[in-house]
């Protein structure tokens, strides 16, 4: 019995520490509309990404700016995924116009390119555009900027700043499948089906531990509060059992 009881608390602490990492990745952010409002930081390894990657996101925008940037890898304009169809590059600008939802709502968005393969812009789980990509790797080196272009505030680059807000932004090592962006689309954005994927290098969790500039603040989607509840009470009742 005593063998037992141990191994449940076991579990229990096991379960309520996954929980809390979990519950981290429930953080989403809100960008103001400047380029003083933005997330910088130097990776300390691309070298995952260098041949393939995709890179998904939950988005809703809340500013008009002319080119809308939310990650951009510099200094050689080597990945930008934008907001609202006009940036979507990994070595070559993919634009997809008017395919886009407007302003103060959740979508997923998903960026995925492979060296000498294809580039892909998936809205919703749907493909929205494609092109032809460049047959070579990315380089390495400079580092990567979230709510604006990595240039920063040099002129000319003013209104190329997100603006909205942001949630499990993930960048993958491969190009996923059209059916696993679709499932992941599927399972809305309270899901935790991205963390199921080892190919996940640059995650969402480590992003939010980074240097923030600016009105950049962290929240709870209202959308998840009932789902992170129900996690909770259940890990709660798991305690009582004891």
């Amino acid at each position: 019995m005593v063998p037992f009881i141990l191994s449940l608390i076991i579990y229990c602490i096991h379960t309520l520490s996954s929980a809390a990492e979990e519950e981290k990745a429930y953080l989403a952010l809100s960008f103001g509309k400047t380029t003083e409002d933005y997330i910088q930081f130097t990776p300390s390894d691309m070298s995952p990404f260098q041949s393939s990657f995709t890179g998904c996101a939950w988005i809703k925008r809340q500013h008009d700016a002319p080119n809308p940037m939310i990650l951009h890898f510099h200094p050689y304009d080597e990945i930008i995924m934008g907001s609202n169809g006009y940036w979507n590059q990994a070595k070559i600008n993919l634009q997809v116009r008017g395919r886009f939802p407007g302003k103060n709502v959740w979508f997923h968005y998903c960026l995925s390119w492979s060296a000498g393969g294809e580039q892909k812009v998936y809205i919703n789980g749907e493909v929205v555009g494609s092109k032809s990509a460049s047959s070579s790797n990315l380089r390495m080196g400079g580092h990567i900027s979230i709510g604006m272009n990595a240039r920063g505030k040099s002129t000319g680059y003013s209104d190329y700043v997100f603006g909205g807000q942001l949630f499990k932004l993930n960048l993958f090592s491969e190009v996923l499948s059209s059916s696993e962006i679709r499932q992941m689309s599927e399972a809305g954005m309270c899901s935790s089906i991205e963390m199921e994927h080892e190919t996940r290098k640059l995650k969402w969790e480590r992003i939010l531990t980074e240097p923030r500039y600016g009105n950049v603040v962290e929240f709870v989607p209202a959308e998840c509060t009932s789902y992170i509840m129900a996690k909770l009470d259940k890990m709660m009742s798991l305690l009582k059992e004891i």
